[in-house]
């Protein structure tokens, strides 16, 4: 059995090479007669191209809808945190939640977010305007 990453990168390398192929032979050139054949053709390509996308996003696990609601459970792999931990910071206020009735919820893409709004600079980020050697 072939591995899927192996499958992943020869579609993806197929596509690619799809994509990049100019057949010149089939240029023409463009006037009002032929601009609704080209407009047409432009418009199936894109939509080939979206399809592609959104399969290469699936395998890659890189979603659109990152934005739905997410149990406990799920925040706690998300966060690496226990449920306790989880629940903590519930009470503090302090991750982004929602409570629809006696039930917790979250949204994946905030807790991302969330994550991300207090990173801490690097030292070559935080210092690198006053190396002057």
């Amino acid at each position: 059995m072939i591995p899927k990453n192996v499958l992943r990168k020869t579609f993806i390398l197929n596509t690619l090479k799809r994509f990049t192929m100019i057949k010149t032979d089939e240029k023409e050139e463009l006037t009002l007669q032929t601009v609704p054949k080209a407009v047409n053709y432009l418009i199936n390509e894109i939509a080939e191209m979206r399809v592609l996308l959104e399969h290469i996003e699936s395998q890659l696990g890189l979603g659109v809808d990152k934005h739905r609601p997410i149990g406990i459970e799920a925040a706690c792999k998300i966060l690496d945190q226990t449920k306790n931990g989880i629940n903590k910071m519930i009470r503090n206020c302090s991750v982004p939640h929602y409570l629809k009735g006696n039930k917790v919820y979250f949204f994946e893409d905030e807790l991302v977010k969330w994550v991300e709004k207090d990173r801490i600079q690097t030292f070559d980020e935080k210092y690198a305007g006053r190396r002057s050697r």
